[in-house]
Formats: structure tokens, sequence, C-alpha cells
């Protein structure tokens, strides 16, 4: 294992770039590589899992959270939320559901600090936490005060909530995809608009997860993958060797994580200084 400089992005067991070899995923995951998914579709395949708790797009920003137990469910999960989804509270709800004895759990970073602390110090009145076999956290900037933000966009830019079919973050900017139109907006623009706590939040890439998912600008396409503990890099390594994914060095990018993760640290700290 090695370590990262300031301690930013948590344990780091490994870090690759991936990209899923099946061109369904890709079409569906042009940004990021797809690599989540092709994993967890690994996952499945193989009997590791048998569900992913995950959050699938309704409407606009909307979303809900659903179990996938299958490539073809994970395929309907694909695209990006920037709104928070009231994940947590369905989480138990959904795996008793299902009865689901294995889960995938795909989050955002201060979703996995609560899914991690769950499953390594469980309550002895609940088996909830052991049932969890997979965090894996996306890299996170922050999710938008739901109606705060649209009330914005259909104010000043006249996009209803409805007409949104993708936002993706690319360097400075956020691109909203809508109707047939894209609309640019510089991301420093709407971070007045991001919830409350995502503004004083510290982690970037999901620490308390077993596998840390973004991408870069300087390799889109590619998913970077962070594994944190050997059962991640053996999840990551035989998705490989199946032909589920391919990898290259992440190495090279680190640079670009740790300035994302600098960058999330520093407004952080700025806001709880506003605070005090």
């Amino acid at each position: 294992m090695m370590s990262v400089s300031e301690n930013l992005l948590g344990n780091v067991f490994g870090i690759y770039l991936a990209r899923a070899t099946d061109e369904e995923i890709l079409k569906r995951k042009v940004a990021s590589g797809g690599a989540v998914t092709a994993l967890l579709a690994y996952a499945l395949e193989k009997g590791l899992i048998d569900g992913v708790v995950t959050a699938k797009r309704t409407e606009g920003l909307e979303g809900q959270a659903v179990v996938a137990r299958t490539r073809e469910e994970l395929l309907e999960t694909a695209g990006n939320k920037w709104s928070i989804v009231p994940f947590a509270s369905r989480m138990k709800a959904k795996i008793e559901e299902e009865d689901l004895k294995n889960v995938a759990v795909v989050c955002l970073p201060c979703q996995a600090q609560f899914f991690g602390q769950m499953r390594d110090f469980p309550l002895l009145e609940s088996d909830f936490g052991e049932r969890i076999k997979y965090i894996v956290s996306l890299f996170c900037i922050g999710t938008f005060a739901f109606e705060a933000f649209l009330n914005y966009l259909r104010m000043k830019h006249g996009i209803m909530a409805q007409d949104i079919k993708d936002i993706v973050l690319k360097g400075d900017y956020l691109e909203i995809y809508h109707g047939d139109s894209v609309l640019s907006l510089p991301i420093k623009e709407v971070y007045s608009y991001l919830q409350a706590g995502c503004l004083v939040c510290t982690d970037y890439t999901g620490t308390w997860s077993d596998i840390s998912a973004g991408f870069v600008e300087s390799e889109r396409g590619w998913t970077v993958l962070i594994t944190r503990n050997l059962k991640a890099e053996e999840l990551v390594k035989s998705a490989e060797k199946d032909g589920y994914i391919e990898l290259r060095d992440g190495s090279p990018v680190m640079g670009e994580v740790l300035k994302a993760a600098r960058e999330k640290l520093a407004r952080a700290q700025k806001n709880m200084m506003y605070l005090l």
C-alpha cells in the first residue's frame, strides 16, 4: 500500500485508468469510460454480489434509489445525478425487499462514509452493514439544492427541469444538455446552488469506499479507479483478466485528482471560516 501526499485521497492500494470493453456500455458512458458499470456487471454475472444499490435518474435532475440485479438493469442507471437522492434511508428497505445477501453500493463520498462506518462498526441489532460487500464512491464536487438550482436555470436561462438530459463536468464548466442544445456554465457561477453540506465537505474521492471512481479532463473516455484494499484490487484485476475492462497505469493523472481534491478542501475551509 502506498501513501498519498497530504492524505487527501485516503488509503490507496492501486490507481488505474480503466475502460469498459462492452460497446453498449461505452455508448452510454462517453466521458467516464464505463468502468464502474462493467465492474459491477462482472460482479453480478460471476455471483460475487446479488444486487447493486444505486441511484437512477427519473426526470430532469430527479432520481430514486433502485436495485439492479442484471447488466441490463445496471445500464438503465447510467447518467449523472447532480441532486442528492434519499439513498441511505431507502437502503435497508431495498435490501430487505429484494432479499439481498451481498450488495455493492454506488454512492457519493458522504454516503460512502455512512455505509463504511456502518459496515466496519455494525450495530448489534442489525445485520444491514454485513450485507454490503463493495462500496463504490464517485468523485464529487457537490450536489445541487434541487429547487434553487432548477429555479436559477429556469429564470436565467429558460431551461425547464423536464428538458434536462444530462449535466457533465468539463474542466471549469458544467455543460447542461437540454433539448437539442448545450449550455456551458462556469462552475464558480453555480457553487452557491450546491447543498449547504457540500460547501463544507472536504472529501472529493470518497475515502471510506473500497473503490473510488471518476474522470479527469486529460483522459476523457477513461475512468480513474482508486482501489483501497485487497478485495477491491482483486475485483478490478479479475474483471480485467476476464475481459470486462481494460486497464492502464493511473499514476500519471494523480496530479489532476489531487488538484481537484485540494480545491474542494480549500473551498470547505473557506466556507467553514464564514460559519465561525
